[in-house]
């Protein structure tokens, strides 16, 4: 009788805990590099632009190597990141998930008068929610893949007249 009682307990307890599961987003197939049939120098002002129409800081600028990444973590939604089914049970209220990306981009020479560009783009999320049964902070984080959208916006910048 008594290890019903407490495996009745021990049941209402757990059912009464936060629970978060996370179905990791499937891989998506996209451009994220492109030839451009312009200078290396036109095509790497025309990227350095794109940083600086879009108010997004540059760490790195490494014009001999052709490296420029993004000082932070770019604010993301689900139009660039896929962070998977995230399924949160036994929360108060909704549960706080911040979505955010960094972001590389290498423009070098394939020619005398062609360019490559690549951009790489790759998420994290973080959920922060509060227990229904005792209150206290759920947190979660994981990653996040690219939609394919943000490197689409850049490679047709930088094509762009």
């Amino acid at each position: 009788m008594k290890k019903q009682v407490l495996a009745g307990v021990i049941a209402l307890v757990l059912s009464g805990c936060a629970s978060i599961s996370v179905k990791p987003p499937a891989p998506r197939d996209f451009e994220g590099s492109r030839t451009y049939n312009m200078s290396f120098e036109k095509t790497w002002t025309r990227a350095v632009d794109w940083y600086a129409d879009h108010n997004v800081k540059i760490e790195k600028i490494q014009k001999e190597s052709g490296l420029l990444t993004a000082k932070y973590m770019l604010e993301a939604n689900d139009q660039y990141v896929d962070c998977g089914n995230i399924d949160v049970q036994g929360v108060l209220g909704d549960p706080d998930i911040t979505r955010a990306g960094s972001l590389n981009v290498t423009v070098r020479r394939a020619g005398d008068r062609t360019t490559r560009v690549n951009v790489n783009f790759f998420g994290a999320f973080e959920l922060r929610a509060r227990d229904a049964w005792d209150g206290r902070e759920v947190y979660r984080e994981g990653r996040c893949i690219s939609t394919g959208h943000l490197e689409q916006e850049i490679l047709d910048y930088i094509e762009s007249p």
